[in-house]
């Protein structure tokens, strides 16, 4: 690859990785993501944005990758690891709040944007299924309760997430998070694990 080309090629990842970051501050601003306001903020016209960025869905799409790839690489490591099975629960639950502090508008904003099916899709891929998994292994070794590991991976996901997902909803601003993320594991302890496992 001769100069030019790779010179081009890494001004073409700077501004998308500029654009991207703008993005993601304008989300934890509250700030209405435009085309406009985007090339505004990146000192660039707006017809530059849309040669990389074919409309306001293709831009908010890269975003969400550049968003849920380390955390799908996080998640992975977790539900890999050579740990309990509720080990690795709780690094799911520490990995979710982890992006909530560095992201806290993200799911808010999100659930704006994205349709219902793409959802559901990318959920089912990067948490549900290994949940299914890590539930099954729990079984298996008897320290989860027997149950559906369907119902049990979407009580896992609903509980961790829901909460996270209605902040923005609250009558009253949640002042401690680290005190929501000790609740959750403690729901998640007396719903999951057997009778004698909770004493241990």
């Amino acid at each position: 690859m001769n100069l030019p080309t790779r010179r081009k090629e890494m001004m073409n990842r700077l501004l998308k990785e500029q654009v991207v970051k703008t993005v993601l501050a304008m989300i934890h601003e509250g700030t209405p993501v435009t085309m406009d306001k985007v090339a505004f903020r990146c000192g660039v016209s707006k017809g530059t944005v849309y040669n990389y960025f074919k409309n306001k869905k293709d831009l908010l799409n890269t975003v969400h990758e550049a968003v849920i790839i380390p955390i799908k690489k996080e998640s992975c490591k977790i539900f890999e690891k050579k740990i309990p099975p509720m080990e690795k629960i709780y690094g799911f639950v520490e990995n979710v709040f982890n992006f909530q502090k560095e992201y806290p508008l993200y799911f808010k904003f999100i659930q704006s944007q994205r349709s219902a099916a793409a959802a559901v899709t990318e959920r089912m891929d990067l948490i549900i299924i290994p949940l299914v998994n890590i539930c099954r292994e729990g079984m298996h070794q008897g320290q989860f309760m027997d149950a559906d590991p369907y119902v049990m991976a979407a009580m896992i996901f609903g509980t961790v997430v829901g909460p996270l997902e209605s902040l923005t909803c609250r009558d009253e601003p949640l002042q401690d998070l680290e005190k929501l993320k000790q609740e959750i594991i403690r729901f998640l302890d007396k719903s999951i694990l057997k009778e004698q496992e909770r004493s241990l």
